[in-house]
């Protein structure tokens, strides 16, 4: 049997289906009911708070493995984002050890080498650090920047005919859709355990390939025919600006702008050359078919979420 924490986000359900559809015996994790009823269909449901060790530690009692996810994704108004983060990974390492678990597959980020200057990955950084001390093979995926954040660029197509966002142009970036970062991780759960405790492993996934936000555009220009869709770089201050007036926290806003500095400089990069292990199957082209074209056809954007 296998435990999936995050059952109800998209890698977390990605890896609920991917088990399923091989015939494991699934635990699908999650805080609703409802949510998980719909998301991890073939699985056995389990309702705990990801703050309850002792749910935690009961729920992945007997598993052969477990995937952990720590929520990458802002909380807009929380008051101190990291500190919400750090609760989630004490008990999530102290329920993984209660249990005894020997296999953890954890959902990690580019940028989770660095200890401090990127945002929430930082938060990933102290998961990588406190799984590392247990007594398990563990596998990091550090998986490059969601295709999925674009769908928060909807509005921004349909009202101003522009994506905005404070990257640099130019830059390449190894975006990724969601759901292979799941299947990455189910694979690795049932596979060849080549960790062994003491001596964790790290995978980036790059997705598909290296893409600048303005190759990005050009395809989404393309596919929507939309020939004058154009990117336009914010500076920092303005996306602050503009973070804060759609209801974030100063705390949040503040870690948003890291994120976008690091990346900017570098701090945040892929570290491991791609190679096939590190390539996910997902074309931007794919993606934009499939999830974001409908969206700005439906004429409402979607939060992004992993």
């Amino acid at each position: 049997m296998y435990v999936v924490t995050g059952a109800t986000g998209r890698t977390g359900s990605a890896v609920v289906d991917e088990l399923v559809r091989a015939g494991h015996d699934v635990r699908a994790l999650g805080r609703s009911a409802h949510g998980l009823a719909s998301a991890a269909a073939g699985a056995e449901p389990v309702v705990a708070e990801p703050t309850d060790a002792q749910a935690l530690a009961a729920a992945c009692h007997g598993a052969e493995g477990v995937y952990v996810m720590v929520q990458p994704n802002y909380i807009p108004d929380s008051p101190d984002f990291a500190a919400h983060q750090h609760r989630i990974v004490e008990a999530m390492t102290v329920a993984l050890a209660a249990a005894g678990v020997r296999r953890v597959v954890t959902l990690s980020s580019w940028g989770a080498d660095q200890e401090a200057g990127t945002g929430p990955v930082a938060g990933l950084h102290r998961l990588e650090r406190r799984t590392n001390t247990l007594d398990a093979a563990v596998t990091h995926l550090r998986a490059g920047y969601f295709m999925e954040n674009l769908l928060g660029q909807v509005e921004s197509i349909r009202r101003d005919g522009r994506i905005a966002a404070p990257f640099t142009p130019d830059l390449p970036m190894p975006f990724i859709a969601a759901e292979d970062v799941g299947r990455a991780a189910a694979r690795h759960l049932v596979g060849p355990t080549p960790a062994r405790p003491g001596a964790p492993e790290v995978v980036e996934l790059h997705g598909e390939r290296d893409l600048s936000m303005a190759e990005v555009t050009a395809v989404i220009g393309r596919l929507a025919d939309l020939p004058g869709l154009r990117y336009a770089q914010q500076s920092i201050e303005r996306f602050v600006a503009e973070q804060r007036a759609a209801g974030a926290s100063a705390n949040v806003a503040g870690l948003m702008a890291e994120v976008a500095r690091s990346i900017n400089s570098g701090h945040i990069a892929a570290r491991q050359p791609r190679s096939a292990a590190t390539t996910t199957p997902t074309t931007i082209e794919t993606f934009v078919a499939r999830a974001l074209l409908p969206a700005l056809r439906a004429g409402a954007p979607e939060e992004a979420a992993r």
